[in-house]
């Protein structure tokens, strides 16, 4: 039987102006219509759903997770792997996020295909499986990595995972250029696209001149320095995860500087995408302080969980210099991610979940609400950012990201406008997957 939700304004995702008053007509696991009310008489028997005074936007799509490491347990040690994982689903889906594209380090074959395959309280899984990595000194303690040292490893590692179906790659920290390259070229001449971590070993305007197609982080670094700076960079003390997250250079960073612009108008140029997952940004730079590790929905989260993340803190090597340094280093990433937004590359909103004080759910909202108050996006931006323009860098904007005619009916209905105010995307009445309510 068709379903109208009736009286609403849509935010359809595409960035268009909302329609007041609106229909949008679902007929199985699709939306059939979307229309201003009067405009076109429903069919009888049509189930009418008022939501009068109430917005309808797509589903959120989080560009970055790890929620398959939850299912073999390598990433908390916990007596229900499988439960947590599936706490960890449920809880996204109830707070809108329909969608995740999980960027990797989980078994390709079981776990790819339990997400895969997924539950009606889930959201569609998009995922990386094993992660590509170059030779790490020392080793990276994560299990599901596969080594690639050569070119001809890197063709190799990258057929296995294609062959295997995933959605794409994901090369890490340690590779270097010639590796990166191969993986590229591989996994394009296939028709995969190729998510890549950088800042280590290949800097970001390398990896966008060979084609990678995704960046994950603002791992941004020296090639934004200016020499005159560099000196200042070069005398820093290095710490134990800087090739993960090192940031230092940030607080060097003009982001309005030649360099800048440069950079970003090569990423508009080659159609890159960037997912800044400032959220992670922020748990990390805001270090030990209330704020940082009492993030909104810790409490829902199991006592294991809570217990993990107090006691596991990524810059536990940071010097007081350091810490005065942060709150620059987290405002250059965020203005550099709202000079490239203006300039036309494309921003996509993720948050790095399962890490620590990265919570399901709530963080999604934190990362579009730090779009809009820290990189200057309006809040219609934001929600492209997570909505459609992350269906496209999933290959998936002809079903997914937007309420429109033929799309698959992902929607979540608000208790008021985030236009108005981007924290009203937390203002969740009902959520609908394939047309289905799943909660409200």
């Amino acid at each position: 039987m068709p379903k109208a939700l009736v009286g609403g304004r849509v935010i359809d995702g595409t960035g268009r102006d909302p329609i007041d008053d609106a229909v949008v007509l679902i007929d199985g696991d699709r939306i059939d219509a979307v229309f201003r009310r009067g405009e076109m008489d429903l069919a009888d028997g049509t189930e009418v759903v008022d939501i009068t005074g109430s917005t309808v936007m797509p589903g959120l799509i989080d560009c970055h997770v790890h929620v398959g490491v939850l299912a073999d347990n390598s990433f908390l040690q916990v007596e229900d792997p499988t439960g947590l994982a599936d706490l960890f689903m449920t809880t996204l889906l109830s707070h809108g996020v329909t969608t995740v594209r999980d960027t990797g380090n989980f078994d390709p074959d079981e776990v790819f295909r339990t997400f895969k395959e997924g539950k009606a309280n889930w959201p569609r899984f998009f995922g990386a499986g094993t992660i590509l990595d170059g030779p790490a000194d020392p080793p990276a303690p994560w299990r599901w990595l596969a080594i690639i040292d050569d070119e001809d490893s890197a063709r190799r590692e990258a057929s296995k995972l294609i062959d295997a179906g995933m959605d794409f790659l994901k090369v890490y920290v340690w590779a270097t250029l010639p590796v990166l390259r191969a993986v590229v070229s591989e996994a394009h001449r296939r028709g995969v696209r190729v998510a890549a971590h950088v800042g280590h070993m290949v800097t970001v305007k390398e990896a966008v001149q060979v084609g990678v197609d995704a960046l994950e982080h603002v791992r941004i670094g020296r090639e934004l320095v200016s020499e005159d700076r560099m000196d200042e960079l070069n005398g820093l003390t290095g710490r134990i995860l800087d090739p993960l997250v090192g940031w230092q250079p940030w607080r060097f960073v003009d982001p309005h500087s030649g360099l800048a612009d440069d950079l970003i108008s090569l990423m508009a140029e080659k159609g890159t995408y960037i997912t800044p997952t400032l959220t992670l940004s922020q748990a990390i730079l805001l270090g030990n302080t209330p704020e940082a590790v009492n993030p909104a929905g810790l409490d829902e989260m199991p006592g294991a969980v809570q217990e993990q993340w107090t006691q596991y803190a990524y810059p536990f090597d940071y010097s007081d210099t350091d810490w005065e340094a942060a709150p620059v280093e987290l405002r250059n990433q965020m203005a550099f991610i709202g000079r490239a937004q203006e300039s036309g590359v494309n921003v996509t909103a993720g948050t790095d979940l399962t890490n620590p004080f990265v919570v399901p759910g709530h963080s999604m909202h934190e990362e579009l609400r730090l779009l809009v108050e820290g990189c200057g996006f309006s809040p219609m931006d934001a929600i492209v950012a997570a909505t459609s323009r992350a269906a496209d860098l999933l290959g998936e904007g002809d079903d997914l990201g937007s309420v429109e005619k033929r799309k698959l009916a992902d929607l979540v209905v608000l208790d008021g406008d985030p236009l108005e105010d981007i924290r009203n995307t937390q203002q969740i009445t009902a959520v609908y997957k394939g047309g289905q309510p799943v909660t409200g």
